[in-house]
């Protein structure tokens, strides 16, 4: 029986940490930024924002007000102690393959005299984006929170990678779900993120349920070392926190705080029922050694799937890689320099046996070819006008190529074989 339960609990560890990879956390974005000022919109659609970087810009980088269908993508965001984007009254916003570094994150509210849109923000989805260091002009600053963000449109947070260096960053939860209401059918999802680092003043990585809220999943989170508790329900009802992996390791923690806990904070005033907490593993120090794993304050009423809880002294900080900047699968972005070769790389698609590069003034430089796991599949130098390199080999996909002098990469090219 007891070699069963351990086949049990391997296998179920190896779908926690195949789900958890699989999926490509982080930006998938490797171009350049161009500079940009602050934007602030009023009940704008159908528009889109992509290729820009806002850098020490002294106010709200973006601000939307009452807006609909507006992308942000593959934008920058750093080194502002104001908000990076701040979205109020509106639906259909995606974020997405962006970059935020040293900077408060992202502000989606919703405000309920309001009547356009029903007084909410609805259908934002926040995909594959990378924070680093949280900061802002006070102790309550948030990588993400929505705050009246209700049902509708299929509200995301999904596939982000947060990392809080220890001493930079004073963020508060790095996730926040705070008086957010999905709807039956309709959970607000916050699934497949990892979170790592965090300092003494970190709330929590994720905190569903504050001063209410309702029908939301939390799934296939990955949490390591934030110091702070790794996922929590303050008081929502209808939420699901199920098959995550939560770490702390003794030697980083600085306070007492649960791997996961469920407690009603504002118990007079939300309904904190029919919540479900399953199929989590959790292995949480504490800073005098002893474990906090899971923590129910009991007020909260029946917890479904509480018992399916594993406590896996298994677990380390090798449960996420060393970068988790990009999302798998993606090579490093590189900013090219500047180069007075013009190069010219066909045909593309690749429908032959092989590609062209030609450029005036070779001077023996290299090229590289990565396929979308970061593979080095063709290196060759180019030492004449026109050099051909041989594809027959490449399987169907997309390729990044690289071509680089002296270790500095001089252009990035993507081409389709």
């Amino acid at each position: 029986m007891r070699k069963i339960k351990k086949q049990v609990v391997l296998i179920t560890t190896l779908i926690f940490i195949f789900c958890g990879f699989s999926f490509g956390q982080g930006t998938r974005y490797t171009g350049s930024y161009t500079p940009s000022g602050a934007i602030t919109w009023n009940g704008i659609s159908n528009k889109e924002i992509s290729g820009l970087s806002f850098t020490n810009i002294g106010r709200t980088n973006i601000e939307l007000w009452e807006c609909s269908n507006i992308t942000i993508k593959n934008c920058k965001f750093s080194k502002s102690a104001f908000k990076a984007i701040s979205v109020e009254n509106s639906k259909g916003l995606i974020i997405e393959d962006c970059v935020f570094d040293s900077i408060d994150g992202i502000y989606a509210q919703g405000y309920g005299n309001n009547p356009f849109n029903g007084g909410t923000c609805s259908g934002i989805k926040i995909l594959h984006n990378y924070f680093k260091n949280t900061i802002g002009n006070n102790k309550k600053n948030h990588s993400v929170q929505f705050m009246g963000v209700n049902g509708g449109g299929r509200n995301q947070i999904n596939n982000n990678s947060f990392e809080q260096i220890h001493g930079q960053s004073n963020v508060d939860d790095m996730v926040s779900l705070y008086a957010s209401y999905g709807v039956l059918g309709d959970s607000i999802e916050v699934n497949n993120n990892w979170l790592r680092g965090g300092d003494y003043s970190t709330g929590s990585g994720i905190m569903t349920g504050d001063n209410g809220g309702s029908y939301a999943v939390v799934r296939g989170n990955i949490i390591c070392n934030i110091v702070a508790t790794g996922i929590g329900n303050a008081g929502g009802n209808n939420i699901k926190i199920e098959n995550n992996i939560c770490y702390q390791d003794v030697a980083l923690a600085e306070k007492s705080s649960s791997g996961i806990f469920i407690t009603n904070f504002t118990s007079t005033t939300t309904d904190c029922s029919s919540n479900t907490i399953r199929n989590n593993r959790v292995y949480y120090a504490q800073p005098n050694g002893s474990f906090l794993n899971y923590e129910n304050g009991a007020n909260c009423g029946s917890i479904a799937g509480w018992n399916t809880n594993i406590t896996d002294p298994t677990l380390n900080a090798s449960i996420l890689p060393a970068n988790i900047a990009k999302a798998k699968g993606v090579v490093t972005e590189t900013d090219p320099t500047s180069s007075s070769v013009n190069y010219k790389i066909f045909p593309n698609p690749v429908f032959g046996q092989s590609i062209i590069i030609t450029s005036e003034n070779p001077g023996n430089e290299k090229i590289s070819i990565y396929n979308l796991n970061g593979q080095t599949v063709v290196e060759k130098s180019i030492n004449t006008n026109r050099t051909e390199i041989n594809t027959s080999n490449l399987v169907t996909g997309i390729y990044v190529i690289t071509i680089s002098k002296d270790n500095a990469i001089l252009e990035v090219r993507k081409i389709r074989v």
